[in-house]
């Protein structure tokens, strides 16, 4: 991985992960559009694993099952299809058709907060009532 799949690591670098994904997308993928697709992927994969999956924040820390490849990869690319299902919306309803400034960066974002959004409701609804 570019990206170890642990928070505590100081090793861990998403920021120079992503680049080295854009790079290699732009120079072997030929479409723009698929080379945005790999890039704005890429911003999805700089979240950190325990926010996405648990919903951990700085001070409210849960302790959740433990991370697997399996999980990891399932989480991420539901984060990512998310992603990639509202940047397909704003290009098909006109929203910020000028360029690629900032959009594929905000609409993976929106993909993670989205998918946090699922599983905080559904933690919601599993909890037990004391």
């Amino acid at each position: 991985f570019l990206r170890e799949c642990s928070d505590d690591s100081a090793a861990a670098d998403p920021v120079r992960a992503s680049s080295v994904v854009g790079l290699l997308g732009s120079l072997f993928l030929k479409d723009p559009t698929s080379v945005l697709a790999v890039y704005g992927g890429s911003f999805v994969g700089m979240a950190l694993p325990s926010r996405l999956m648990y919903g951990n924040a700085p001070g409210r820390v849960k302790v959740g099952p433990a991370q697997t490849a399996a999980k990891l990869f399932g989480s991420f690319g539901v984060a990512g299809a998310i992603a990639g299902f509202i940047h397909a919306a704003t290009m098909h309803y006109g929203y910020w058709s000028g360029g690629w400034g900032g959009k594929a960066g905000l609409c993976a974002f929106a993909g993670c907060w989205v998918y946090r959004g699922f599983g905080n409701t559904l933690d919601f609804f599993k909890k037990k009532p004391q």
